[in-house]
């Protein structure tokens, strides 16, 4: 592992490398003044990475808050819990809330933090490979409502976030491929480079690849810097997404053991680029090396008629719908995204059929 380096300035910056390798006394610059400190964890990141950060002395009298892993965590209920132990913490407005986890902690802490008194300030140290190079960064806060994905929520910036790759070793291979599923939508939207790095690797090969993680950085923050409320081409960061936040939702709702947020991402990729070559003109030699890359990591989901005419039925509530269209980011080649396409709802459930049949 190398020693820590600052890859993004502004407008908050991000560093990458060994955590513990940081010049504590700059860590210390970049805390001091604030009243307190309050970590938040889940089960696993508490076991497995929380030891390793409370091994930097100006964290070493922090409060802990424990969440649950996973997805139906981020509700308004324990976003509720979690102000009333703020709360019960007295905490002030100088406040430091650092979250240690993956993308559920950073999105429901970073709401927590900014909405608690009108804003604590919060940094991110993301241990999973999603949260690395996608939900960390940003600014989006939030939770889930009434089923649906991440309905309420604000933009807010961390002060800073820290990427220690040595985290990925704690995480399972379905947690790694999840984020592994964002770093291909991060390459087909924008990076014909990373695209072609990706096809020569497995997942795991990434934790030995810090230059496809950084690549993956710049794009995701090199776009939310340039249009931070997502007024025009943060938009393209949508790709496959419209339609995976639809199974995503169904499956928490359905499923015993839900999909993870990458592995529908990875489904909603495929029918999205069937939507590319359908409404945008994507070569079909190029979407079939898309279908078959993802086909081979990925398992197949079963959906039947059912599934898609309640997954029609969340797509209408998407908050990227306008003016009663249903809206999606598509592609046009590899490396370049097309936002704001009106898709009909006879396309859409025909582009779901087509994911099936991949796996026929």
């Amino acid at each position: 592992m190398e020693r820590i380096i600052k890859i993004i300035e502004n407008p908050y910056p991000i560093y990458i490398g060994e955590i513990n390798a940081f010049d504590f006394e700059r860590f210390q610059q970049i805390i001091k003044g604030f009243s307190k400190v309050v970590i938040i964890v889940d089960e696993n990141t508490k076991i497995h990475c929380l030891p390793k950060i409370m091994g930097i002395p100006s964290l070493k009298n922090a409060k802990i808050i424990e969440l649950k892993s996973g997805e139906s965590t981020k509700t308004i209920q324990n976003a509720i819990d979690i102000w009333a132990e703020f709360t019960e913490m007295n905490l002030e407005r100088n406040t430091l809330i650092v979250n240690l986890g993956g993308g559920v902690i950073s999105d429901i802490g970073g709401f927590a933090a900014t909405i608690f008194k009108r804003g604590l300030h919060y940094i991110n140290i993301p241990t999973t490979l999603l949260a690395m190079i996608d939900a960390s960064i940003g600014g989006k806060t939030g939770v889930n409502f009434k089923g649906y994905k991440n309905q309420l929520g604000v933009f807010s910036d961390p002060e800073v976030i820290f990427i220690d790759t040595d985290f990925l070793q704690t995480l399972p291979k379905r947690q790694l491929y999840a984020g592994f599923a964002e770093i291909i939508k991060h390459a087909l939207i924008m990076d014909t480079s990373l695209w072609d790095m990706l096809l020569k690797i497995k997942p795991e090969d990434v934790y030995f690849q810090n230059e496809i993680i950084k690549r993956a950085v710049y794009v995701k923050s090199n776009i939310v810097n340039s249009d931070p409320l997502e007024k025009d081409i943060r938009k393209i960061l949508n790709f496959g997404h419209t339609i995976a936040h639809s199974i995503e939702s169904y499956s928490m709702k359905n499923d015993a053991n839900p999909l993870l947020h990458g592995e529908a991402v990875a489904i909603g990729i495929i029918c999205e680029t069937y939507l590319s070559v359908v409404k945008n003109g994507l070569n079909a030699e190029t979407a079939k090396q898309i279908y078959t890359y993802i086909s081979s990591l990925f398992s197949r989901y079963n959906i039947d008629n059912n599934a898609i005419v309640e997954l029609l039925q969340i797509i209408r509530q998407d908050k990227k719908n306008k003016n009663g269209k249903l809206n999606f980011t598509l592609i046009s080649e590899i490396g370049k995204a097309l936002i704001d396409n009106n898709i009909d709802e006879d396309l859409i459930a025909e582009s779901i059929h087509f994911y099936s049949t991949l796996y026929v």
